[in-house]
């Protein structure tokens, strides 16, 4: 039995904890909430109130979103005592910080994984199976709540199976347009010959999420937006393998039983790619 803790907002970290409740091998000990009297749900009275001190020295394993002030220094406790981290959103770290804990982590044996939720969407993991590569993978994604920042690591935390997320050359532009609008390309050229087209951004005439991908003698594409996939044009019926749960990948992950994924290391990686891209997209966007 793992016992959690919670740390943070509890309106962030609520749909997480409906995944721990089915969990049996996990026991959710208490919580160090964040949060005004109005953001609180029924789940925040049903879990003791602990310090942050308190709580992490009786945890094996703590959730925690960006909530917390000096991420690093609290994170970089966490990890010296060799207890692990699930990181439910973007940790708020520079590179250099990043680095650091890194190493920290190698030394302590502690398992720290970031959120990755398109890589564990079941379309993604069957790509994972079955699309051979090279490929070519088309992403457009202009949803409402597309940010530049935001949407980068979701995007490339999303490859971490199909290509890697180490492309050999990137190419970055940003077009403005009317009322608003903004439209970015990137460009990501891997070492096996694949190549991820990445479109994103704010278009009032076009709000969805779609990926494509093309590879010998496939095509499939996913459109988030509407929830229909498909396969050389037929519908697919997700296998139970496809319907992996993050948060069930980063217990078997503490207990040894499965290789660690979204690590924070991949998201380092994701964090100098995306410095790269944004240097691009600085130096050859139309203003």
């Amino acid at each position: 039995m793992l016992n959690v803790g919670l740390i943070g907002n509890t309106k962030i970290l609520e749909p997480f904890v409906m995944e721990i409740k089915k969990n049996a091998q996990i026991n959710i000990i208490g919580k160090a909430s964040v949060g005004s009297s109005e953001e609180l749900t029924g789940f925040h009275y049903s879990i003791p109130e602990f310090n942050r001190v308190e709580l992490i020295e009786r945890a094996d394993l703590i959730i925690m979103d960006n909530s917390t002030p000096m991420p690093f220094k609290f994170m970089r406790d966490i990890v010296k005592k060799s207890k692990h981290i699930f990181c439910a959103e973007y940790p708020d770290l520079t590179i250099d910080e990043c680095t650091e804990l890194n190493k920290l982590i190698n030394e302590s044996r502690s398992v720290v994984q970031v959120t990755n939720p398109y890589f564990f969407s079941p379309a993604i993991q069957w790509a994972n199976k079955n699309i051979k590569t090279p490929a070519f993978i088309d992403y457009s994604n202009f949803e409402n709540d597309v940010t530049e920042k935001k949407s980068m690591y979701y995007m490339l935390l999303m490859l971490l199976k199909l290509t890697g997320i180490s492309p050999k050359k990137i190419g970055a532009v940003t077009f403005p347009g009317y009322n608003n609008s903004k439209f970015t390309n990137v460009r990501l050229e891997f070492g096996d010959a694949s190549v991820v087209n990445l479109n994103f951004g704010k278009l009032e005439s076009l709000k969805n999420f779609k990926v494509r991908i093309y590879s010998d003698n496939q095509f499939a594409t996913f459109n988030f937006s509407k929830e229909k996939y498909l396969s050389d044009n037929k519908t697919i019926d997700f296998a139970d393998d496809c319907l992996v749960n993050e948060l069930d990948t980063f217990i078997q992950a503490i207990e040894g039983k499965i290789k660690k994924t979204s690590t924070l290391d991949d998201y380092l990686i994701a964090m100098h790619v995306t410095q790269k891209i944004n240097k691009k997209i600085a130096q050859f966007s139309i203003h």
